[in-house]
């Protein structure tokens, strides 16, 4: 597994693995009712850092395998909320409690019911922290995850991390922003471009914090050879657009190297805010 708990983390932190094709192992599938076939091989690769401005790096993330199969992966990443420590504390009980509850599924339970039921227990974990402790008061986090069985990924969501699929050198955003800002111009009452100030930031959809219904966002998407996955915070996608995530992650590098990329492209554009990024390229060996 790889993972990252950002109170015990370095300032810059990198995992590559480049995966490799290999027989399933013996066992019962994980979530027998959605049995996945042996796909092609996985190149995987994650980094995070505090970036040029924060103190300390309020996100974090896991990939961890999760099935028989080397083609079986969990992908998380979360941002935290509520400065100092909070954040902190949020992220980490968030990836944890997702990764705990997809390591032991139910029986007959799909993938989209995992997730789903992985969400509100991470959602019913910030929130006993921040009963249990005054100084984690509104306490919260994004919470942003993918799980690949091949041949699709479900994905769940929640705050404003994202996910995209890169496909034929464009960069397809699986995930909305549940910003007020976000919501306002999906209900036409600013312009698509216009800015509308801290609202940009501001989440109406939270682990934790101050929402009062967890929304789940949900979807599922099949993978081809080819194919690659990306999970980000918000420290990414303020400083790089999506065409131009999308130039950086098409060429021939492993996945490791690309998020090392990404995230120094993020701290050269000002690094405003933590940067986390978790790749996943389908169907091809790491490059040498």
């Amino acid at each position: 597994m790889l993972r990252r708990s950002a109170p015990d983390a370095p300032r810059g932190e990198r995992w590559a693995w480049p995966g490799a094709a290999k027989a399933p192992r013996a066992g019962v599938d994980s979530l027998s009712r959605w049995p996945a076939t042996i796909g092609p091989p996985l190149d995987v690769g994650a980094a995070s850092d505090r970036g040029r401005v924060r103190s300390n790096n309020e996100d974090s993330f896991v990939v961890l395998p999760v099935g028989p199969s080397s083609s079986e992966l969990l992908l998380v990443v979360a941002d935290g909320l509520g400065g100092a420590s909070g954040g902190e504390v949020a992220s980490r009980l968030a990836v944890e409690a997702v990764a705990n509850t997809l390591s032991s599924p139910r029986a007959r339970e799909t993938p989209a019911d995992a997730l789903r039921r992985a969400f509100v227990h991470a959602d019913t974990a910030v929130r006993e922290a921040a009963q249990n402790d005054a100084a984690l008061e509104g306490l919260g986090t994004t919470l942003t995850a993918a799980l690949v069985r091949w041949p699709h990924v479900w994905m769940a969501h929640v705050g404003d991390s994202r996910a995209y699929l890169l496909r034929d050198g464009r960069m397809h955003r699986l995930t909305r922003d549940h910003t007020m800002a976000e919501r306002m111009r999906e209900e036409g009452l600013v312009a698509s471009q216009e800015p509308v100030g801290r609202l940009e930031s501001m989440l109406w959809n939270a682990i934790g914090g101050s929402t009062e219904e967890l929304e789940v966002e949900q979807r599922r998407e099949r993978l081809y050879a080819g194919d690659g996955l990306l999970l980000c915070s918000d420290g990414l996608t303020r400083h790089l657009a999506d065409e131009e995530l999308a130039r950086r992650a098409g060429r021939d590098l492993a996945a490791g190297d690309l998020c090392d990329d990404l995230v120094r492209a993020a701290n050269g554009a000002g690094g405003e805010d933590n940067v986390t990024a978790v790749f996943v390229r389908v169907g091809a060996q790491a490059p040498s």
